[in-house]
């Protein structure tokens, strides 16, 4: 909603009605029409208001209006830009007229809810779009009539004048209601003529009651603000300008600083005496009006705002936390809570009833004795307090003493290959539970408790451990310091498997490190040498070979070697499907180890009775019957292992049942 235009007390521009007797008290717009607030272009206005043409689009024409928030962009060099409505809200609307080509009556109102027999202030904000002299002004006239015609008050703007800027000039005048009259007619009529110029914007259309001038004082106090602690209470008193045959009163009290109003129920006197209980801000002001119209805010007036301010009466407290036991040589922390403390409030630390620290929420004793007391006054400066300064709990701190421990460690074994299993035992000296930190050249490993087991460590690695107490006070303890020698362990790799072709050999070459001293092959049949690197080795059927090699300190390794004798491929010469488990199947035997490529077998006519690719062999049948018993010729393609070559074999089977 847009902000409400300050209280008018004179004219800007234009001319005014003759002031009447009682005008200075003013009360809140009954009226405010302010066109409404949105994005883009706004609604039409009611029907009967205007007889000019509404658009919601593009540049205003001639008899013609738009409901917008602002004006750019139309008609450069003859339109001043107009940024924001009169209140300078990005949202609000303004009414942007586009004058007919004739004088006309442009706008036309009802206006309900008034008072008879009351006197009202009508103002309205107009602005000239015209940018440079040679334009028509704008000239309007404003009348407020009953509904029957007759004119209650009138005033014309005269040519309002052209500004190369956006200036908002504001009209009004003063009517008064006959009795009876609740309802009257809002007439502008624009009497330029229309063509080069005479465009305007039009906003913030407002009545007011005015009347008899309305002043409020705070018995006691000099000013219309005033701030006071709770449980406390004000009189307020008023004067009223003599207008009213007989004037009732109504105090009013808002507590959200002016958006709404609320009676004060019984304060209808010209003083009220109010208690304020509870802390908040309040604003108060009076409303007066003549007998029987009190309460209906078309006819009354109002004062100015008194604005009280109450603070709540506190009652401030402190508690403090810290240490009750800690270790001879630590610092003591100590901090303050504080309730009710104030805005600055003032903290004053005692040491054994001496003063000591600055005024912090916190101190740090850093030399604490056995026996010593903490405690801490809190003193709060702000109003509306009670007891002012309070002092906290009490502490006593005890110190105690700190135990030194000890600890020494011893590994089950040295001088050991690297692979080999370490234990270390910690032996503490017996004073207290304590926890273990082992390290390894001076980190920490995982291992926390009495013994530390690895297998990893390596040459010249230090072993050591620290104790730390449980409980209590204490000081780590250090561990002896073990400098470890650890053999270097060799490695041996050899390939999985190998073969060669029957009555051949092959040289076994494994790949060693370390300072190997010794060789030593399994099983020596068909080694050259079984006590070398690199024997030559010459079986006569598969064979694993394994290798152990030995370090000058004994530290082994093993590996190990298949070496596969291929005999070539060997077909048998018969096979007997007869079910029995026994030769069933004629195929390549699985011991022999190739890939089969194409496996083909022809009866006598050479007519081919069985195919396949890989192991799969002939189980003797054709077309699902049992195969006449014969020789038969076979066709075989395989890859030979050691030549890797593909190798055509043929030959016949004898199929006996």
């Amino acid at each position: 909603m847009k902000l409400l235009f300050a209280l008018i007390t004179f004219l800007l521009t234009g001319s005014y009605a003759q002031s009447q007797t009682c005008t200075t008290g003013q009360g809140d717009p009954i009226v405010n029409i302010t066109f409404g607030s949105g994005t883009g272009f706004g609604p039409p206005l009611a029907t009967g208001i205007t007889n000019m043409t509404y658009q919601s689009s593009g540049c205003v024409l001639d008899n013609a209006y738009e409901i917008v928030n602002q004006v750019s962009g139309c008609y450069t060099g003859d339109w001043v830009t107009v940024p924001r409505d009169h209140t300078g809200d990005p949202n609000g609307y303004l009414m942007l007229i586009g004058a007919s080509d004739i004088p006309s009556t442009f706008y036309l109102q009802k206006v309900n809810g008034l008072c008879g027999s009351t006197q009202y202030q009508f103002a309205a904000w107009v602005l000239n779009l015209a940018s440079h002299s040679g334009e028509i002004q704008p000239n309007i006239s404003f009348s407020i009539e009953k509904t029957d015609g007759t004119v209650l008050g009138s005033s014309t703007t005269g040519n309002i004048p052209i500004s190369s800027t956006a200036v908002w000039n504001q009209y009004g005048f003063d009517f008064t209601t006959p009795a009876g009259v609740n309802t009257v007619m809002l007439r502008m009529t624009n009497n330029a003529p229309g063509g080069y110029g005479n465009d305007l914007c039009l906003d913030d259309i407002t009545f007011r009651t005015i009347g008899p001038k309305v002043t409020t004082s705070i018995d006691g106090h000099t000013g219309d603000t005033v701030t006071m602690c709770s449980g406390g209470a004000l009189q307020f008193s008023s004067t009223v300008e003599s207008c009213y045959a007989s004037t009732s009163y109504q105090w009013e009290k808002s507590i959200d600083n002016g958006a709404s109003w609320s009676n004060i129920p019984g304060a209808v006197n010209s003083t009220y005496n109010a208690s304020l209980s509870s802390a908040g801000a309040y604003l108060y002001r009076l409303t007066v009006a003549g007998n029987g119209n009190i309460g209906n805010n078309s006819c009354e007036v109002v004062s100015s705002i008194d604005t009280i301010t109450v603070l709540q009466t506190v009652s401030p407290g402190i508690a403090i936390s810290g240490p009750d036991q800690l270790c001879a040589g630590d610092p003591a922390n100590f901090t303050a809570t504080a309730t009710n403390g104030g805005t600055t409030p003032q903290y004053q630390w005692m040491l054994n009833g001496t003063p000591v620290g600055s005024s912090m929420p916190s101190y740090t004793d850093n030399a604490p004795n056995n026996g010593d007391q903490i405690s801490c006054i809190l003193i709060n400066y702000d109003q509306c307090v009670v007891n002012p300064t309070t002092t906290s709990n009490l502490l006593s701190l005890e110190v105690l003493p700190i135990v030194n421990h000890t600890v020494s460690i011893a590994a089950s074994t040295n001088n050991v290959c690297g692979d080999t299993l370490i234990t270390f035992t910690a032996t503490p000296d017996g004073t207290g539970p304590v926890s273990y930190q082992w390290t390894v050249n001076g980190n920490p490993v995982n291992d926390t408790t009495i013994t530390f087991a690895s297998r990893n460590l390596r040459n010249g690695d230090i072993v050591a451990a620290t104790v730390a107490g449980t409980s209590g006070c204490s000081a780590p303890g250090y561990s002896n310091a073990i400098s470890m020698t650890i053999y270097e362990v060799p490695t041996v790799w050899l390939p999985a498997d190998t073969m060669i072709a029957a009555h051949t050999s092959i040289r076994l070459s494994p790949v060693v490190t370390g300072p190997v001293q010794s060789f030593q092959w399994t099983p020596a049949i068909g080694l050259s040498d079984p006590a070398v690197s690199n024997p030559v080795a010459s079986p006569l059927t598969n064979t694993i070979y394994s290798l152990l090699v030995t370090t000058p300190e004994g530290c082994k390794a093993f590996a190990k070697e298949e070496v596969d004798v291929f005999y070539g491929l060997s077909m048998p010469s018969a096979f007997t499907p007869n079910g029995d488990g026994v030769n069933d199947i004629f195929r390549v035997p699985p011991s022999i180890p190739t890939t089969v490529q194409k496996f083909l077998i022809f009866n006598r006519w050479g007519q081919e009775v069985f195919s396949a690719t890989g192991r799969e062999g002939w189980n003797g049948r054709l077309n699902g019957q049992d195969a006449s018993t014969g020789t038969y010729v076979w066709m075989i393609e395989y890859y030979d292992p050691i030549t890797k070559r593909k190798v055509r074999m043929k030959g016949t089977v004898e199929l006996v049942r």
